[in-house]
């Protein structure tokens, strides 16, 4: 291996020149007036090469490669390359799990894996063991995981905390998390008991937590501060759990890339209430932007796989601000399809569940499609000063199949809209804007937004805002666009512009407020139509009820 020279200088006392000029790992010493230096050899970075099958007692050479995960591990330095070689896919997978030093590179050699043929040799790891917990891979700052199948772990494919600086890439992980342990967990959060009767009543507290399956990919971070890319991968046919988990928490400031990734076919497991195919969170005073481009989530929760799936809270992306967190999300060109479980599975939820974080998502030239729930959440469940933003810009959202129309005038959200926003503190500010986008077929309202201010002893400053405009909204079971105001919201404002609306069951356009006065209402109609005719003021039209807000044009 080659060397390179690094010099240190110490203090020292007067003394001769004196230089021993050595090769190798030994050292030269050179003493000045007032220095001693000293320079070390140290070894250019190495490739190591591991090989299931292989004889024991290997060099990790090529052509002598290890014989196990731990050989590697042990032989490996920082910076380091790991390559695991291609074998058949009769011979067994490499096991019991390694972990990366800081700046590794651990790679599957070969062609790539991703649409590999059925015979062809592969780069194949697993743990089966208790090692790492289970993980395959444990990640380190700046280490990188390329090309890999990853099959079978006892917990996590792919597994960092405060990996700075990881890459993950091209790599094939299923049937993770055979334990079946808890990973992402939402909450605790709660929602208000009396919005069913139109009533505003003081905060509960949360009380409410959904545990998750330990993800295929999951990255957490702490107090790190740098960026993760996990692009190009892909996972599916999981055990029990999630696909890919990003959890920044703590005083972690990070910049996150996830891209041209595809989930498909996880599942839920034994004693586990809700399932992510894509699952972002941000907590404590955790900085976290991300950029989702280019991702897919399809056959989520298949009851065709498991029984069990028929259970799941399901989400196809879910985004989750907590604590006094800042999270700020750009999500392009996402495909969702079918997502099954339970009423309240989505496609795209962006909720915040407590606390008071600050966060902005904006989605565009994404499709959400066919999905048992709402198809698209915008959720600020917090009862506290929460701000929150969601912007669709170019979005579909198709095909909602759970029959929640009957339920609507008792539960207007969690049921089927296309897209649904509420805003639930006394001191929370919601916006939601929807532009140039495609809405239709769903199983309740086309879009709902709700307005619950809980009551309490200082003055509401709730906010609630929205604008739609060149939109198309075709086919609701209930109600085209349903606002409702429960309680004493300070702001509730909306616009909506050159917006198609047709088919819808109930009224096309509905407004209706109870239990409270709202401080500033206002609603904008502008070159609106619905079922083909024109809205203009005075609006007489028979499926509009206007009676909760007051309405210009």
């Amino acid at each position: 291996m080659n060397t390179r020279n690094t010099v240190r200088a110490l203090p020292g006392r007067a003394c001769a020149v004196v230089a021993l000029l050595v090769g190798g790992a030994h050292t030269v010493a050179i003493c000045g007036a007032h220095t001693v230096a000293i320079a070390h050899a140290q070894s250019d970075p190495a490739t190591w090469y591991v090989s299931s099958g292989a004889p024991a007692g290997g060099t990790g050479s090529a052509d002598s490669p290890f014989e196990s995960l731990a050989r590697a591990e042990t032989a490996a330095q920082d910076g380091d390359t790991i390559v695991v070689q291609p074998v058949a896919r009769t011979a067994p997978a490499l096991d019991g799990g390694i972990a990366l030093k800081p700046g590794q590179h651990l790679i599957g050699g070969g062609p790539a894996v991703l649409g590999a043929s059925a015979d062809a040799a592969l780069p194949r790891i697993t743990n089966t063991t208790g090692n790492l917990d289970g993980d395959a891979v444990r990640l380190a700052p700046g280490a990188e995981v390329r090309n890999l199948v990853i099959a079978g772990a006892r917990r996590g494919g792919i597994y960092g905390l405060d990996a700075a600086g990881a890459v993950i890439t091209g790599n094939d992980v299923s049937a993770t998390n055979q334990e079946c342990g808890d990973g992402f967990m939402i909450g605790p959060f709660s929602l208000p008991p009396t919005l069913a009767v139109g009533a505003s009543a003081p905060p509960v507290p949360d009380f409410l937590t959904l545990n998750n399956g330990w993800a295929g990919i999951m990255t957490d971070f702490d107090s790190a501060a740098g960026e993760v890319h996990i692009d190009g991968n892909v996972v599916h046919d999981t055990a029990c759990g999630d696909g890919i988990d990003l959890r920044a928490r703590g005083t972690s400031r990070i910049d996150a890339r996830i891209s041209g990734n595809t989930v498909h076919h996880v599942n839920l497991g034994l004693a586990k209430l809700s399932l992510l195919a894509l699952g972002v969170q941000a907590d404590g005073n955790a900085r976290l932007t991300a950029e989702l481009d280019g991702n897919t989530q399809t056959e989520i929760a298949s009851p065709a796989t498991s029984l069990l799936n028929n259970l799941a809270d399901s989400e196809g992306v879910f985004l989750n601000p907590l604590g006094q967190a800042h999270l700020d999300v750009s999500l392009s060109h996402n495909t969702f399809r079918n997502g099954y479980g339970n009423f309240s599975a989505n496609g795209l939820e962006y909720v915040t569940t407590s606390g008071a974080p600050e966060s902005r998502v904006r989605v565009t030239d994404s499709d959400f499609d066919t999905v048992a729930g709402d198809i698209i959440e915008n959720y600020n469940l917090s009862t506290d000063g929460a701000r929150q933003s969601l912007t669709l810009d170019r979005v579909g959202a198709h095909h909602s199949t759970f029959p929640g129309a009957a339920l609507n005038p008792v539960v207007p959200a969690n049921l089927g809209s296309c897209v649904v926003t509420t805003n639930f503190g006394r001191t929370a500010h919601t916006d939601l804007t929807i532009a140039d986008s495609d809405l239709g077929d769903c199983s309740a309202d086309g879009i709902g937004l709700v307005a619950y201010t809980p009551t309490g002893p200082e003055p509401s400053t709730a906010e609630l805002t929205f604008d739609i405009h060149d939109t198309t909204l075709n086919g609701a079971a209930a109600h085209g666009i349903n606002i409702i105001n429960v309680g004493d919201t300070a702001i509730l404002h909306g616009a909506i512009a050159r917006t198609t609306l047709t088919a819808a069951q109930e009224e096309l356009l509905r407004t209706n407020s109870s239990d409270g006065r709202i401080g500033s209402a206002a609603l904008n109609i502008d070159h609106t139509t619905v079922d083909g005719r024109p809205l203009n003021c005075p609006i007489t039209d028979p499926k509009v009820d206007l009676t909760g807000i007051p309405a210009t044009c």
